[in-house]
């Protein structure tokens, strides 16, 4: 890769400052002229912590310049990898390098694992692939394919064979990758920079030595501050998932993001239906700490259930951090939890985001309670939304628009779905909702920490300790779950307990919608649960009554992509502990998780913090039902 003349940088608290200026980059229309590798740089502003819009956001041109500017600050939330660059020494006996190493026309890393190949489950080992110019030349050419990176630093007892090339003792030449928005997407750039810095260490201690390598363990530390380096990621794809897209969409748009922040990737096609949970079943979890599915939600429903039904299930929920890419026709794991539907922008957030714990719900009917009941993440629907959710499979190729067509029609027919419910309440009224929903939202109460880093010169990678929030030293371990947490509070063998409400005959017997869920989102523009939290221990209800006018239902339908429908006097908003419904009609269906379910009574009880997944600033997307 060629190095930018005078191109030089500071480590400051925030990030990496540029000090000098870089050469023209852009044409007049503000697009990336061939050959160059820095794309945008300007906008990294763009890229704070505030949300993120559900594609991802677009970035105009016009707000890039022409020039690399000065004072322009890398974030370290951005910042996907470093290392140090190690200077050929034959190419220098050469003299084809001067005492300025800005004057150099090619510096290269000397990382010898730097790219290995995706292998599927079946064929796993790790092999050997193209040097690293090759490497280069392939990025430089934007042909990402299925490589993935495992990077690591050079030894540090190389650095005294290093020539010094007229650099300071505290100037540390260093090949920087971040990420920087591109169009609709955000994608990873490299740059070369000679980085003037003195460590916190030896401003406190003189004597001590600060090497290169000890600069980028620094950068990669606070970059990585609350996050998990160097994932081992299984990708679970569904080649048919996105219209067919979902291979297409991870390779050239979430890989580019992984492959260069270290993480080691293997991937995993699925062949037939129900195959994710064979996989998550038989998985060898001592290989991987994250299972990354590349696709809608189907398939974290997938393997939530097979990591439930294996014999180990305690240590498999303990290691394994299960997310999603989205590559589907449906997002909403993605949506709630890294705040984007975009693939890059989530592949950004999972390399970036907090361990964190989520609770689940545990599913319960007679024909299948006593093998294995089934674990839901999402939600679970019956009457109206279930019928659109379902029924419209057929025209999934309209993707996100053909659940609002069914649900409309059906509503707009008067359809109702009459049925017993008992409910275990946790916040009955909506003014009783919305207490618990302030005490709980900032509590964050399934964020865990990190075991030490093992580099004994390195700070521990453990959460900050406004994260805690007074939970206990074995709450937050990373072995918080025991066998107790899989056991049911309410086995559907047992009677309706007495301390359950039977809901008002007159509402049930009329139900158009009966919804519960755990994540705010439960498709791109449906914010259907606004009060939902990732570990507050309740399932958010929501109900409505066939029987209320068209001329309210409209509004309430078009404000579903705000949330703010759960306002409206017509519908009943409740957090719960568990309820049980009883269907009274002879044809139709329940909806878990988007899965089909048999028609015959269904019990569901909330399962606390069960499942570990990866939550951007460790909390789901702002949806302001706090100022609603």
């Amino acid at each position: 890769m060629a190095v930018q003349k005078k191109l030089r940088a500071i480590l400051t608290d925030e990030g990496v400052l540029i000090k000098s200026q870089s050469h023209h980059m852009f044409n007049k229309h503000g697009q990336l002229r061939n050959g160059d590798s820095l794309s945008l740089l300007s906008c990294l502003s763009c890229l704070d912590d505030g949300t993120l819009s559900s594609d991802g956001g677009s970035f105009d041109e016009d707000d890039s310049l022409e020039l690399l500017p000065l004072n322009t600050t890398i974030p370290f939330n951005r910042i996907l990898n470093a290392k140090r660059l190690n200077i050929d020494q034959r190419r220098l006996n050469n003299g084809k390098f001067s005492s300025d190493p800005f004057q150099a026309e090619n510096v290269s890393s000397s990382s010898e694992n730097d790219e290995v190949e995706n292998r599927s489950l079946g064929n796993d080992k790790v092999q050997p692939q193209p040097a690293a110019s090759e490497v280069h030349s392939l990025s430089n050419k934007n042909k990402w394919d299925s490589k993935t990176s495992s990077i690591e630093a050079s030894p540090d007892s190389l650095h005294d064979a290093i020539p010094t090339l007229g650099m300071k003792d505290n100037q540390h030449l260093i090949e920087l990758t971040f990420a920087v928005p591109k169009g609709h997407d955000v994608v990873p750039q490299k740059l070369t920079l000679l980085i003037d810095h003195v460590s916190k260490k030896s401003r406190t201690n003189p004597k001590s030595e600060l090497t290169s390598s000890g600069v980028v363990e620094e950068i990669l530390e606070k970059s990585y501050e609350n996050s998990k380096r160097n994932r081992s990621i299984l990708v679970i794809i569904n080649p048919h998932g996105g219209k067919g897209t979902a291979k297409t969409l991870f390779l050239t748009k979430a890989s580019p993001i992984l492959v260069e922040s270290g993480c080691k990737i293997e991937i995993a096609y699925t062949k037939y239906a129900r195959h994710a949970i064979d996989i998550a079943k038989d998985l060898d979890i001592s290989k991987y700490d994250t299972i990354a599915c590349a696709s809608g939600d189907g398939i974290p429903y997938e393997v939530i259930i097979g990591l439930f039904r294996r014999p180990d299930r305690v240590d498999a929920f303990n290691k394994v951090a299960v997310t999603q890419l989205p590559c589907g026709s449906g997002n909403a794991m993605s949506i709630s939890c890294h705040w984007t539907n975009n693939p890059s922008y989530a592949a950004l957030c999972l390399v970036k985001s907090i361990e964190t714990r989520i609770d689940l719900m545990c599913c319960s009917q007679p024909s299948y309670m006593n093998e294995w009941p089934r674990l839901s993440f999402l939600s679970q629907t019956y009457g109206v939304i279930a019928e659109s959710d379902i029924n419209t499979e057929f025209i999934r190729w309209m993707g996100p628009i053909r659940f609002n067509l069914g649900v409309a029609f059906n509503i707009f027919q008067g359809r109702k779905y009459p049925c017993e419910v008992f409910v275990k309440y946790a916040a009955k009224s909506k003014k009783e909702l919305k207490v618990h929903f302030l005490e709980n939202k900032d509590k964050n109460k399934g964020c865990l920490a990190f075991e030490s880093n093992s580099n004994p010169n390195s700070s521990s990678d453990i959460l900050s300790t406004n994260n805690n929030n007074n939970k206990t030293k074995n709450e937050l371990s990373p072995n918080f779950l025991t066998g107790d947490n899989f056991k049911l509070k309410y086995p559907m063998t047992e009677p309706v307990p007495s301390d359950w409400e039977k809901m008002d005959s007159e509402l049930t017997d009329n139900l158009t919608i009966f919804y519960t869920g755990k994540m705010p989102y439960i498709a791109k523009d449906t914010k259907f649960f606004p009060a939902a939290l990732p570990a507050d221990g309740t399932i958010d209800l929501v109900i409505t009554d066939a029987r209320i006018p068209v001329t309210k239902m409209t509004p309430i339908l078009l404000s579903l992509d705000k949330g703010s429908h759960v306002l409206e006097p017509e519908v009943i908003h409740s957090k719960i502990l568990a309820y049980k419904i009883i269907p009274k009609v002879k044809s139709g269906l329940f909806s878990v998780d988007g899965e089909k379910f048999p028609l015959e009574p269904l019990q569901v009880e909330v399962m606390p913090m069960l499942c570990k997944t990866l939550l951007r600033n460790g909390r789901y997307i702002d949806t302001e039902f706090e100022s609603m």
